[in-house]
């Protein structure tokens, strides 16, 4: 088994997911299985993945029906492929030193404890009200390493799970995880990307204009949403191991057909209401305690069937792709 699966999702951009894909290759000398999951993109960008999976730039591509978000995506390449060590990797990130994987590793394997390992994408590590232990090119911060090149070794997925996918196509998946890891004491660590990488996205308006997303708007739509499951996490009310909200149906070797999690509709409703409750009525506490009550209810209920659903069905594709099953 390849030490690292590198998974990226794309949604269009085919230029800059070309470069990425191909630096990933020139420039990661560790065993890795590159795995792209294209999230509905136009037929340039899908006839440029074909034409790299075939010429064996690529270990899997997955094809989604349409855009489901960065969050199913990513947990599409990262459930599917199994590996001791998972990187999600925006394609728009651009590996130009060979030496990359070497530093980042000798610092994982140093560190007191398995931790969860991001570049600095957004120079957090000169913030001093995130990080307050830097030692060279790696520091650890008090907030949450962003998802644009992100580490995160089995060990910890085993605790605390995969993306959540309540935030919609550009949404806090990365802020959700990074609160999930603090409330199970799970360090995490910036690394300084500037003598690696190049982040070559901040792209928010060529999308809008192409394709009719605003990033930002839809990210502004579910931070209140982020909120809530930031203190549900926080006070014990939910658990790390978020079940999906969309599971694979079928595969036919190119586009992975996706359908809703039953079982995890129960508790998205109950979510929302609280949620609802929480941003409209927060003063009023018998209020917000009776729908906390309910919540708490419909996850009792729902939670181990929507986690069990799931597993069940990525072990069915994992099966028709002949992949190892993930070991404890």
């Amino acid at each position: 088994m390849p030490l690292l699966n590198i998974t990226i999702p794309v949604f269009n951009r085919p230029e800059l997911t070309r470069r990425t894909i191909e630096a990933v290759r020139h420039n990661t000398r560790h065993p890795h299985t590159l795995t792209v999951v294209d999230n509905g993109s136009d037929a340039e960008t899908q006839d440029l993945l074909r034409e790299m999976k075939e010429r064996g730039q690529l270990e899997y591509l997955f094809r989604l029906e349409k855009n489901y978000g960065v969050a199913v995506a990513a947990n599409v390449g990262w459930r599917l492929i199994p590996a001791p060590i998972y990187m999600k990797l925006d394609n728009d990130v651009i590996i130009r030193n060979p030496k990359w994987l070497d530093i980042v590793l000798l610092h994982m394997q140093k560190a007191p404890r398995d931790a969860v390992w991001g570049a600095d994408l957004n120079n957090q590590m000169h913030n001093p009200e995130y990080v307050t232990d830097r030692q060279g090119l790696i520091a650890r911060t008090t907030s949450h390493v962003s998802g644009g090149a992100i580490l995160i070794p089995k060990s910890i997925s085993d605790i605390a799970g995969y993306w959540c996918e309540d935030y919609g196509l550009y949404g806090c998946e990365d802020g959700d995880y990074g609160e999930k890891l603090k409330s199970l004491s799970i360090d995490q660590y910036y690394f300084d990307h500037t003598p690696f990488m190049d982040h070559l996205g901040h792209d928010g308006e060529t999308i809008k204009k192409a394709y009719g997303l605003d990033k930002q708007t839809t990210q502004d739509l579910f931070r209140n949403l982020f909120t809530t499951n930031y203190l549900l996490y926080a006070t014990g009310n939910r658990a790390a191991n978020t079940p999906p909200q969309y599971i694979p149906e079928s595969f036919d070797g190119y586009t992975l057909t996706m359908r809703s999690n039953k079982p995890y509709r129960h508790i998205w409703r109950a979510l929302l209401q609280f949620h609802n409750i929480r941003l409209n009525h927060m003063h009023d506490a018998h209020k917000n305690a009776h729908y906390l009550n309910l919540l708490i209810t419909e996850q009792n209920r729902h939670w181990s069937q929507a986690v069990f659903d799931a597993e069940q069905a990525y072990a069915r594709i994992r099966r028709q792709l002949h992949t190892p099953e993930p070991t404890a």
